[in-house]
């Protein structure tokens, strides 16, 4: 059993049958290859959010005009003060 060998899933590398690590995806694969606790199916960014939990929020929209990160004559602004062209 020393001399065993095995092909990694992901490379096609040969390493030691002892170092082997299988994935919760059900890879076979070799040191340095393993994506750790963080794979396809256990990564945060595939889980879906829990929204349930969040307030909803009725006619979320500011009060006032608040200063925007352009220019201060953005926060001037109003739809009448835009020009029709050709309508």
């Amino acid at each position: 059993m020393t001399d065993a060998w095995f092909i990694s899933d992901r490379s096609g590398f040969r390493f030691k049958y002892k170092e082997r690590i299988v994935e919760s995806t059900g890879f076979v694969v070799g040191p340095g290859e393993s994506d750790g606790i963080f794979n396809l199916k256990d990564h945060p960014q595939n889980k879906t959010p829990d929204f349930r939990a969040q307030p909803v929020l009725k006619d979320a929209r500011p009060d006032t005009v608040m200063a925007s990160v352009g220019t201060s004559s953005d926060a001037t602004w109003t739809p009448s003060m835009t020009i029709t062209i050709n309508p």
